[in-house]
């Protein structure tokens, strides 16, 4: 909504065709200037027909922005060796292959063109190892490195890429409904991303690296800094954060007579 209300034209690709409807249809009620077009696939299935499908739908589109921010973890903490199978290969492919193939279907045109941006949504999960949703935290700390390695290709060629970092968010995710200074809601934290556009590397010093939120920026900077996030320590205190999370939910579940992994 924020991309549509500066002029741009929006290509929408999410799971649920009516949302997607719905959402398209409020952009361009709204901004009617603004044209968006729709896509339905599931990321976790990784189709090569859906793939084709978003080549054919940007082929004549000169696309200038592109938002990497479909994204899945656990459904709750769980030791790696109890992970279910399905549930760490869809985390892998949405997290990590979705992104990559969405890429390399899109920045080649930008490269061409010789402009363009690419953002893509990271998380604390992949600067601080995290027992209990280590897949995640993995797939994570792979799109840092990823993200870090394609800037220095692609800035030559004047696409500029940037890593978004980013604590809590009021989400489905993150089953947090109530925002406070360190935990903001969509839309204030997309409005701190757009604003921070260009603005790698600060007081984290990571290259094509941005935190956008003020208050994970100063969290950022102190576990670089200070704490470090791979020490024992850090790790263990995560582990047991975590370790309780995942027994208030296994606690929950059992009242409401849910089965969880």
């Amino acid at each position: 909504m924020q991309l549509a209300a500066k002029g741009y034209n929006i290509v929408l690709i999410s799971r649920t065709q009516s949302k997607l409807d719905a959402l398209a249809k409020e952009i361009e009620s709204k901004y009617s200037s603004v044209k968006a077009k729709t896509l339905a696939m599931d990321f976790a299935q990784s189709k090569d027909s859906d793939f084709s499908s978003i080549k054919s739908l940007t082929s004549d589109i000169e696309v200038s922005i592109l938002i990497n921010n479909v994204g899945l973890s656990h459904s709750i903490p769980v030791p790696f060796i109890q992970t279910p199978e399905q549930e760490m290969k869809d985390i892998i492919n949405i997290n990590c292959m979705g992104t990559l193939r969405v890429t390399q279907i899109i920045a080649p045109g930008m490269v061409q063109r010789k402009h363009g941006l690419i953002l893509n949504m990271a998380s604390f999960g992949g600067i601080l190892p995290t027992p209990l949703l280590a897949t995640y935290s993995g797939s994570k700390a792979f799109l840092q490195h990823w993200s870090t390695a394609l800037g220095s290709e692609l800035k030559p060629h004047g696409v500029h890429v940037q890593c978004v970092q980013s604590y809590l968010v009021t989400s489905a995710m993150s089953k947090i409904k109530r925002p406070s200074a360190t935990i903001p809601t969509p839309k204030k934290f997309v409005k701190a991303a757009l604003g921070k556009i260009g603005r790698s590397g600060g007081a984290q010093g990571i290259a094509y690296t941005s935190t956008p939120v003020w208050s994970h920026g100063l969290m950022h900077w102190a576990l670089l800094a200070i704490t470090g996030t791979s020490n024992s320590i850090v790790v263990d205190q995560n582990k047991t954060m975590h370790e309780a999370i995942r027994k208030r939910a296994l606690k929950k579940a059992e009242r409401e007579g849910k089965k969880v992994a």
